[in-house]
């Protein structure tokens, strides 16, 4: 088998995407993302193996610009504030993005059916975001630039702070989203609470 290019593989990526999206995780078959692309099933097979690879890969390639902040973070800890705000910039645009939280709504209403596809899915997204940015915080605190007992804790409670209430009633309904100054206080305030908790002296 040949494996699609790259060209080929956004464009099953983009029709995956919006078929999801539009119809559910159970309601798309293979065939219908291959139709949609359009490529032949057997391009679409030679590069995704089943429909539970291909949505997690429509979850990793959502995260890709926060991951690639996260990477470009990593060696450089001279100022930990800059770095923060600029993962935390890229993370708020992700997670209160209108097709993420149309995915987010997708996952947790599939998972009753499809049990597996969570656990799929966050090794595919979340888990590589939390890994990367729990590895800038342990340079971090090995640079004696912060005291972090706990990276991992640390990582879970940064990103925490970003959602909570607000994203919740996002997920809900109850707000479109957030405005560009509402992510800026929001933003502001969690990276100053996380310097100060683990006593960084610009």
């Amino acid at each position: 088998m040949t494996h699609a290019s790259p060209s080929k593989r956004q464009a099953i990526l983009a029709a995956a995407r919006q078929a999801f999206l539009a119809h559910g995780y159970s309601g798309v078959s293979m065939e219908a993302i291959a139709e949609a692309a359009p490529v032949s099933k057997p391009t679409l097979y030679s590069h995704f193996h089943g429909k539970q690879e291909l949505f997690s890969a429509v979850i990793a390639e959502q995260c890709e610009s926060l991951l690639i902040t996260l990477a470009s973070s990593q060696g450089n800890n001279q100022n930990p504030e800059v770095g923060l705000k600029r993962i935390a910039r890229a993370f708020v645009d992700l997670i209160y993005a209108p097709e993420s939280l149309q995915l987010y709504r997708l996952i947790i209403s599939e998972q009753q059916h499809f049990p597996e596809l969570g656990a799929q899915v966050y090794r595919s997204g979340p888990e590589p975001v939390l890994t990367q940015l729990s590895s800038y915080l342990a340079e971090l605190a090995a640079s004696d630039t912060m005291q972090i007992a706990d990276v991992e804790a640390s990582s879970r409670l940064f990103l925490s702070m970003l959602k909570g209430d607000e994203h919740f009633r996002c997920l809900l309904g109850m707000q479109d989203g957030l405005n560009a100054a509402e992510k800026e206080n929001m933003i502001n305030a969690a990276v100053a609470l996380f310097l100060k908790g683990h006593r960084y002296e610009a």
